[in-house]
């Protein structure tokens, strides 16, 4: 795997380090699709979907992390208007997080299913 060269660099502010995060993986995202254009890349297709599910699981994890601490509301949000932004952004993450695991079972299932065709075309190759 590839990984950015700004760890390289001297430490930054937390925020920042996070959106330059998913910046990258807007950008990672990106990449694949344009590679993904090229017939030639098809053997690579369950390997692919094997990382995409590797970074599922890993975005529902960053779900749950965002959920439990970055996004707190500060001890002074009493009022109920605020609580009731904080409840819908709450539900608005979990429902994130289990979109996340359902699109990692979908990846799973699928790279099964490509790895096989993939199978089933080079026995035909041969």
């Amino acid at each position: 795997m590839l990984f950015s060269a700004r760890g390289a660099r001297s430490p930054r502010s937390a925020d920042n380090e996070l959106y330059d995060r998913g910046c990258d993986l807007v950008e990672a995202a990106v990449a694949i699709h344009r590679s993904a254009l090229d017939p030639a890349a098809a053997s690579a297709v369950p390997a692919v979907l094997g990382c995409l599910e590797a970074a599922l699981n890993e975005l529902s994890r960053a779900c749950t992390t965002l959920q439990e601490g970055s996004m707190q509301p500060p001890a002074s949000a009493g009022d109920a208007g605020q609580q009731a932004v904080v409840e819908r952004m709450e539900q608005g993450l979990t429902n994130l997080r289990v979109a996340l695991e359902d699109a990692e079972s979908a990846s799973r299932a699928a790279r099964s299913l490509a790895a096989r065709r993939l199978a089933a075309a080079q026995r035909v190759a041969r």
